[in-house]
């Protein structure tokens, strides 16, 4: 029996190598086909379908087109009360409340879509999103980990600009090069556009690094990586060392690039003792400079007024020092001025001189110190820097090994021109131009890809950052094609794009598995014939914990624990896990989740459990788990028990069953079936109906699965 198992270990060994055999043939030999997501796009044909009456908009004959060709049907629609909590979640990150879940029936679906797209709850949910892409965080992360005291004032922009709409290109210009546009009317604007270029400075910071040139270029690294990655889905600083490996991207392009960044200042408003130049902040307000202006002024004559003050009383005292070595002490005036030599009464006469003056300095110093105008408030921001400079290329990275400078510029692979940079001028304006251009095949797929990940559980493009060779191929081409080209020809609008996508009736699918010929032709759900079933994210589950314990406070949070707990006297961070200790932070704020501090290195329990982003990296698909350590979570935190008992206290109803009713209701959006009616009654009559009997009922309902999922 020997030979033949030996055999069929061979054979089994020479299979698997050769199904490696296409990887190792596109590492080994990188195609030379021109990368999809870099070809134009436009507007496609509707395709024709058989079944001409499921389709309720462009999107949907994209999708059961492709289902056709396949031979497959998409499933049913989802029932009313599955689609409310789905629309809910998908675009507030909240459950609905249970008088609308009440009074909730398929014709108003368009009417709520209408309200949760305009409620502030929106900008808090789909803000969340985008802050993953943007690797917002409040520290600085390696070795120093300082707190950045001013990062949640670009948190709060990114919420306001989900809310407002802001249009998707002129987002990025703010984020790219805010601090260049013209500025807007409204001061609150004018703020913002300075707050969006937070996006390049919140990043990872090795602010313990000696080498200024190596940390300048590691900066200029993460701002490349992060600005790449999460407008265009390329991965740019592969080609820091070399040319990249497997996408059109040479070094010299990577180094066009640094040279934009090398040429940006960072206002992070951190200060080390090894950089000094991040220890600024950029003022805000239409008069944010001048006011800054004035208080360095008032600063520096306030110094010259406390010098001559010192002087003059460091004078003074020195005088009389010497009457009480001569035996004239001014204090007892022991002797009368007609019997004291002439010197000290000439002495004496110029203390009292010296006194007065010395009194009246004085004065004036209180004076000037109470007049002190009030300064700035202050944001992480960017700022062209006084001498723009192009960047050499280094030989295999190192940056002892400069070889010739390249012009500042941006990838030239991709089919759009950038417009000339002047030689006073960083190139970001011109960039965030670039990236934004209509033309730009890579930008409209990436964030339309973005959006629908979001809504269908899964992009059309399975790697939503990364869009190169090493990414996924898209499911449905031609509708991310359609879908782009709208989107831009229709305003750049996520608030249009996704009221489109959600009023579709691919979108409002049931996610049933019931379908056994679906289910075994496509298991992954890659032809969307039925909606994918999503578990809550850690800031949804939390945030819907503190909802149903109605304690949940829905106002915006201005501030951090991690600034609150920093030096607050100037813009300046202290360093995390010395002075400042990461045991400090509580996520016991009753604040939507978006607001718990977030620092590098020390993620909260609950973010950490349940997969919250890597605030390090450029995260577009967060990973889902299922642990036990969740469910541990959930049983033993002190923060769900009491919300638990929150809860408890809102469940109403006449009889056992109905305040079960109302509990399943509240939790899932549904009355409960007869069976789960049934298992519930039991529980209740094991733990007692009392208050703490129905909390233990609330408690285990709020670590179902069912809670946990968005069906």
């Amino acid at each position: 029996m020997k030979g033949p198992g030996r055999i069929r270990n061979v054979i089994s060994r020479f299979t698997a190598w050769l199904c490696l055999l296409p990887v190792l043939a596109v590492a080994v030999v990188p195609s030379t086909k021109p990368l999809w997501s870099l070809q134009p796009f436009a507007r496609q044909p509707l395709p024709l379908v058989k079944h001409r009456q499921w389709p309720q908009s462009r999107v949907d004959h994209f999708i059961l087109s492709r289902l056709e060709q396949e031979q497959l049907a998409p499933n049913e629609d989802a029932d009313a009360a599955t689609l409310l909590r789905r629309l809910h979640f998908d675009l507030t990150g909240l459950p609905p409340p249970l008088e609308e879940i009440e009074s909730f029936d398929l014709s108003k679906f368009s009417a709520v879509v209408d309200k949760l797209l305009a409620s502030p709850e929106f900008g808090a949910r789909w803000g969340r999103h985008w802050l993953d892409v943007a690797r917002y965080a409040e520290t600085s992360g390696n070795t120093r980990n300082m707190a950045y005291v001013l990062a949640w004032r670009y948190r709060n922009y990114v919420v306001r600009a989900f809310n407002r709409d802001t249009p998707f290109d002129e987002f990025i210009r703010e984020q790219i090069a805010g601090d260049l546009l013209a500025p807007a009317r409204d001061p609150a604007r004018h703020d913002d556009q300075l707050l969006a270029t937070g996006f390049l400075n919140v990043g990872v910071k090795s602010l313990g690094e000696q080498d200024m040139t190596l940390y300048d270029m590691n900066v200029a690294d993460d701002q490349i990586d992060a600005t790449c990655h999460a407008f265009l889905a390329l991965s740019a600083n592969c080609a820091r060392c070399h040319d990249h490996k497997f996408d059109p991207i040479p070094t010299a392009d990577y180094h066009a690039l640094a040279g934009i960044f090398r040429s940006t200042q960072n206002l992070s408003g951190v200060e080390t003792n090894n950089v000094k130049k991040e220890a600024e902040a950029m003022p805000l307000g239409r008069d944010g400079m001048q006011r800054l202006a004035s208080v360095k002024q008032h600063e520096k004559d306030l110094a010259e007024m406390q010098k001559d003050y010192q002087e003059m009383a460091k004078k003074r005292n020195t005088m009389r020092e010497e009457l009480i070595k001569a035996g004239f002490d001014p204090a007892k005036a022991s002797k009368a001025p007609d019997v004291m030599p002439k010197e000290m009464v000439e002495k004496m006469s110029t203390l009292t001189v010296l006194d007065k003056n010395v009194s009246e300095r004085q004065k004036q110093l209180a004076e000037k110190q109470k007049s002190a105008p009030p300064p700035p408030l202050f944001g992480m921001s960017v700022r062209d820097g006084e001498t723009p400079i192009d960047c050499p290329v280094y030989d295999k990275g190192e940056i002892k090994k400069p070889l010739a400078p390249v012009k500042r510029g941006a990838l030239s692979a991709v089919p759009v021109k950038l417009a000339p940079i002047g030689p006073k001028e960083s190139g970001r304006r011109q960039l965030a131009d670039w990236i934004a251009s209509p033309q730009n095949p890579l930008t409209a797929r990436v964030i339309v890809n973005r959006v629908w990940l979001h809504l269908f559980g899964r992009g059309l493009v399975d790697s939503p950052d990364d869009f190169g060779r090493l990414g996924m191929k898209p499911s449905h081409p031609e509708l991310l094609d359609d879908l782009a080209v709208r989107f831009v020809q229709e305003g750049w609008s996520i608030k249009a794009l996704i009221r489109e996508l959600v009023l579709s009736r691919t979108y409002r699918m049931s996610s049933s598995t019931r379908s056994e010929v679906a289910q075994a032709r496509d298991p992954s759900n890659l032809l969307l014939w039925r909606a994918n079933r999503k578990r809550l994210e850690a800031e949804p589950l939390r945030d819907a914990i503190l909802f149903l314990g109605g304690t949940l406070d829905l106002t915006p949070r201005e501030g951090s624990p991690v600034a609150d707990k920093a030096q607050a006297v100037t813009p300046q961070g202290r360093e995390v896990g010395r002075k400042h200790f990461l045991s400090d932070l509580q996520d016991d704020t009753t604040h939507r989740s978006i607001y718990l501090p977030i620092v590098r290195g020390a993620q909260l329990p609950m973010m950490q459990c349940f997969n919250a982003a890597d605030p390090g990296l450029v995260i577009g698909n967060r990973s889902a788990s299922v642990t036990p350590v969740q469910s541990l979570l959930l049983m033993n935190s002190d923060q769900v028990m009491e919300q638990a008992q929150n809860f408890a206290k809102r469940v109403t109803g006449p009889t056992v069953d109905a305040k079960i009713v109302c509990t399943w209701k509240m939790a899932c959006c549904r009355e409960p079936t007869a069976q789960e009616l049934q298992t519930l009654r039991g529980f209740i009559t094991t733990v007692g109906d009392n208050a703490e009997g129905w909390a233990q009922l609330c408690h285990a309902v709020m670590q179902s699965g069912e809670f946990q999922t968005v069906y």
